[in-house]
């Protein structure tokens, strides 16, 4: 859904990407010079030789870079483009910090984005289009976006530097999000500079070729670090929209989103493509799965202390009660020592019905991670059946799924 009216990035906006910019900028600088004076001095030059080319477009002015830059040597070549790489990479977190903010400052209404919001685009299908609030609901309902992970790396960054970017665009948001004292300040260019230091120390490219297995490992990086954490968000700001124009939440039934993957799995010609191959990455796929729901049901288990609970639950509860009651305190504890369980490691009374739901999930999840874990080494197992001859999930996408999201979106 898209407007007609431009975007324009608020004064403020523009202000913090000039100052961020210079900000990374000399951080960068710094850590070349300590590290490689002579690259930050032919930096230096090339980088104000290029800025009187760009301001003045003499061609004399391009002839003294190009000649420049055809004097140095092939060693001297390579860290001046890598230089200028981590620059353009450094400038690329500014913009995506300058957008944050414009981003913030249309959902605060100080200006008009192009796209609008969740909230935005239904109140006008309601207001402006005379779409009935139930006609939007049911279409919510009965719609669902599959996204698909290609099957090729086109990601040409490495995790490691991605994730320290990330860090830096973190720490710039912070800066400007969050009232921070001077000693707080300094902390955080610490950090800042840090981070920019490793990632110039970091090797930028892949010295061996990723297999099928390493390109699902990759793929997964994205569920780790955005996907698990952002769906949920995006759930309850979808129910608050619907809430805005008088509809229910979504059913937790329901998924608006389904995830799948063409890495380890593409049969188009690729001898590294077997079914060996494809196996591996769906048992990778699963432990996944099953480390994201273990993180968030131990989560979930000091949130959810409460007693009240729906007599269902409390019939569940007691009869998982009954069953942990009848084995050896003490030797539950110590196994559930050994498996590095946060805390809860004694079996839980009744009285508290939705940490022994989860402890009972905690414990299924766990096992399911071990058999799987077995799985990958030993190619000749049956996932299928060692999973059930273990009491262990068989569907972990869907089962514990709808509990968790149930809490997750309320």
């Amino acid at each position: 859904m898209v407007d007609a009216s431009p975007v324009l990035m608020p004064t403020s906006a523009k202000q913090l990407l000039r100052d961020d910019d210079s900000l990374l900028r000399q951080v960068f600088f710094n850590v070349l010079r300590h590290h490689h004076p002579n690259t930050a001095n032919k930096v230096d030059v090339i980088y104000a030789l290029s800025q009187a080319w760009c301001k003045s477009k003499d061609d004399a002015d391009f002839e003294l870079l190009e000649k420049y830059l055809y004097n140095l040597k092939p060693e001297e070549c390579i860290l001046v483009a890598s230089s200028f790489s981590h620059m353009l990479n450094l400038h690329n977190l500014t913009e995506e910090v300058a957008n944050t903010q414009t981003e913030r400052a249309g959902r605060m209404g100080e200006l008009t984005l192009p796209t609008r919001s969740t909230n935005m685009s239904l109140i006008k299908l309601t207001s402006n289009s005379n779409v009935k609030p139930e006609t939007v609901y049911e279409t919510l309902c009965n719609q669902t976006v599959a996204l698909v992970f290609t099957a090729h790396p086109t990601q040409a960054f490495r995790q490691s530097l991605l994730k320290k970017y990330a860090r830096v665009r973190g720490y710039l948001d912070e800066m400007h999000n969050k009232r921070m004292s001077p000693y707080e300040k300094i902390e955080l260019l610490e950090a800042i500079r840090a981070q920019v230091q490793a990632a110039w120390r970091t090797d930028e490219i892949r010295r061996q070729k990723p297999t099928p297995q390493d390109e699902m490992r990759h793929g997964l990086s994205y569920f780790q670090q955005t996907i698990m954490d952002m769906v949920p968000i995006f759930y309850r700001r979808v129910d608050t929209a619907l809430a805005n124009i008088g509809q229910p939440r979504m059913p937790l039934t329901h998924r608006l989103f389904e995830f799948g993957s063409w890495m380890g799995g593409d049969r188009d010609g690729n001898p590294n493509v077997t079914a060996g191959t494809t196996r591996d990455v769906v048992v990778l796929a699963r432990l996944e799965a099953v480390n994201a729901y273990f993180h968030a049901v131990e989560t979930l288990m000091f949130d959810l202390s409460m007693w009240r609970c729906s007599p269902e639950l409390k019939a569940l509860a007691r009869r998982l009660a009954a069953r942990a009651a009848a084995a050896d305190p003490g030797r539950v504890a110590e196994e559930r020592k050994k498996r590095n369980y946060a805390d809860f490691w004694t079996p839980i009374a009744a009285n508290e019905p939705f940490r022994v739901v989860l402890s009972h999930m905690r414990d299924r999840l766990w096992q399911t991670r071990e058999v799987l874990h077995q799985c990958l080494i030993n190619p000749q197992l049956s996932v299928k059946q060692a999973l059930q001859d273990t009491d262990s999930y068989l569907d972990v996408q869907v089962r514990p799924a709808s509990g968790l999201r149930r809490f997750a979106c309320t």
